[in-house]
């Protein structure tokens, strides 16, 4: 009667070990933390899904999703009103009044930045104690960030998404190309644009419009993989570069982020997204590669505009 229960709690714990050696080993920074918990969240605690939810100001909103709540990315909520938000100004888990949903504070010291949820299941309190396990892994990633941030001429990162910029890109695309003659490695690129940018940021403002940028950044952080590399190349535009994966599979991945953009309805919908998708080429160089991308992606424009 004792042992009931022992295997899957130890396997829970060998699974968050694992998880927490995965991170150190990747050396991730804090988005891609939340990413990564969020991911390994529901299968460990036998939920349909999990999200990461952020304080910012008085609202609470979703930063990372795993399993079926990938559709609430960016999504908004009342910190007052909705279960993480609750569950932060109590310092307490939480579950929903049906025990579908559980929340438990992302805590570091003093300092609360949001809540990991998960939900689509029945939960036990073991559940919730896996949960208490995984989001210091969270909070102190974050409020490491926080506490440390990047200096103010840091040459390598967008201030405002958080994402690289186009001198990373650039330097990063190098490597690639390089690798790709040395070793016939292949890789992608993906060029974004965002349709329909200009005339919400005058319709909405620039808050809304800047709100739009950093969730465009998050929609790439969290469907992307580890080793692949997103970037803010300036204004609307955007870049993901992917090794190892050819073209079929890089359209297919596109496809799949174009959808999610749809769904995230961004700026009441009126912002969509086209891609220019391109395998590097043997022996070709930084400027043909993005001249390529950039003939496909005023391609994509072109063919997917409403007659």
């Amino acid at each position: 009667m004792g042992d009931t229960g022992q295997a899957p709690r130890t396997e829970r714990l060998l699974g968050i070990i694992e998880l927490q050696n995965a991170i150190a080993a990747a050396g991730m920074n804090g988005d891609e933390v939340m990413r990564f918990v969020a991911d390994r969240a529901a299968p460990l605690t036998n939920a349909q899904g999990a999200t990461v939810e952020l304080l910012e100001g008085d609202d609470i909103v979703c930063r990372a999703a795993g399993g079926t709540t990938k559709q609430h990315l960016g999504l908004r909520l009342s910190g007052k009103t909705s279960l993480g938000g609750r569950a932060v100004a109590e310092r307490k888990p939480l579950r929903s009044d049906d025990g579908a949903a559980v929340a438990v504070p992302l805590l570091h010291g003093e300092y609360a930045v949001g809540s990991l949820g998960i939900s689509g299941g029945s939960f036990t309190d073991e559940d919730i104690e896996t949960l208490k396990l995984l989001a210091p892994v969270i909070s102190i990633a974050l409020h490491r960030t926080r506490s440390y941030p990047r200096p103010p001429k840091d040459n390598t990162h967008d201030a405002l998404t958080g994402l690289l910029n186009r001198r990373a890109f650039e330097e990063r695309a190098d490597v690639e190309l390089a690798r790709r003659t040395r070793y016939g490695q292949s890789f992608s690129l993906a060029l974004l644009d965002l349709d329909g940018f200009n005339t919400a940021n005058d319709r909405f403002g620039e808050a809304a419009g800047d709100e739009l940028l950093r969730n465009i950044a998050t929609i790439l952080n969290t469907h992307t993989r580890v080793m692949d590399a997103s970037f803010r190349l300036g204004g609307d535009e955007f870049a993901i570069l992917m090794p190892g994966t050819a073209i079929e599979g890089a359209k297919t991945f596109t496809e799949r982020c174009r959808q999610y953009i749809r769904d995230a309805k961004l700026c009441e919908g009126t912002v969509t997204a086209s891609f220019g998708v391109v395998e590097a080429a043997e022996k070709e160089t930084l400027a043909q590669l993005t001249e390529r991308a950039d003939s496909a992606l005023r391609e994509d424009k072109r063919t997917s505009r409403p007659a």
